[in-house]
């Protein structure tokens, strides 16, 4: 699939990209920059996309850099309680240190275990999401590398039984 117009992943992003399911409604969690979501954007149909930052300003600026064309759809708080009844199939957090997705995931264990797949993607403190990971039974857990600028990042596919 080639990236629509402005948008660009590197090999870090698009290896992630490559792991997600096409199923939605999916959130990207602590989305940054939005890259990642306008690209699911043009895996789904229009409205199965959401983008969430936890707070109003870098909501903000997502709004603003997102091509209005990806009908991605912004949402601010934090971890995954904006998804609460937006009935998501999945979703993606990374960008974050492993610690960090590890307290979202365990903080809103009820909703990210009614999720069907978690697509995540730690930065570093990766050993924090791994011991996390390791005490859910109900899923199966795909792992994927790769480098990107002379680091290692690795990714997670969380499909549950």
């Amino acid at each position: 699939m080639t990236p629509s117009p402005g948008v660009r992943l590197g090999p870090r992003l698009r290896a992630l990209l490559d792991l997600c399911p096409v199923q939605g409604p999916v959130a990207d969690i602590g989305s940054g920059h939005g890259r990642l979501a306008q690209e699911l954007a043009l895996r789904l149909p229009p409205g199965q996309v959401f983008a969430t930052e936890a707070k109003p300003g870098p909501a903000a600026e997502l709004r603003r850099l997102l091509d209005p064309r990806s009908a991605v759809q912004v949402l601010h708080g934090p971890g995954l309680g904006p998804l609460r009844q937006l009935g998501c199939r999945g979703a993606v957090i990374a960008g974050m240190g492993g610690r960090t997705i590890a307290r979202i995931l365990e903080s809103e264990r009820e909703l990210a275990l009614s999720l069907e797949w978690i697509c995540l993607q730690p930065m570093q403190r990766e050993e924090c999401l791994t011991d996390w990971l390791d005490q859910q039974r109900s899923w199966t857990v795909r792992r994927t590398s790769v480098v990107d600028r002379g680091h290692r990042y690795h990714s997670f596919l969380m499909v549950r039984q």
